[in-house]
């Protein structure tokens, strides 16, 4: 009886610390880092072309190093894509605001990063990426996005 006890108590301990452990949902985010403007005022995304596969899994961390507000957009590109969530920092690195839903663009302030994390859907090649600012798409603030690969969530 002392033996069955004593195995009863080691699968408990066991199993508690399993449920108090965090639980990571899901895999891994491949990390995308895209500056919106340079810190020398430069109209342009950094970098230019982004590409992505098809079933995995990513982290678009969008960042605007310049004094100017700056848009991320492509219409052509939130249509082919499942937003898991919009991660929204405070000035320390804390997240303040989870967005979920679709998204079709995205505006930083000066300074401002978020992270996007998506999984794409369907493919697509040269999707116009641009900030709709007034002249900065004139000024060169334009980019392309192309995603590939096999059908998501196939082997």
């Amino acid at each position: 009886m002392n033996i069955h006890r004593i195995l009863v108590l080691i699968i408990l301990l066991y199993a508690s610390s399993l449920w108090a452990e965090e639980k990571r949902h899901g895999p891994s985010a491949i990390e995308v880092k895209v500056s919106l403007g340079t810190a020398d005022e430069e109209m342009k995304f950094v970098p230019d072309t982004l590409s992505f596969e098809r079933g995995k899994y990513y982290k678009l961390v969008l960042h605007n190093p310049s004094s100017d507000d700056h848009y991320f957009t492509s219409d052509a590109f939130a249509t082919r894509i499942f937003t898991r969530k919009v991660e929204v920092a405070d000035a320390s690195g804390k997240t303040v605001t989870e967005i979920h839903g679709a998204i079709n663009d995205l505006e930083l302030k000066p300074g401002a990063t978020i992270e996007w994390f998506f999984y794409p859907m369907t493919k697509g090649t040269n999707l116009k990426l641009y900030c709709h600012k007034d002249g900065h798409e004139q000024q060169g603030m334009v980019g392309t996005i192309n995603i590939s690969g096999p059908p998501p969530f196939t082997r």
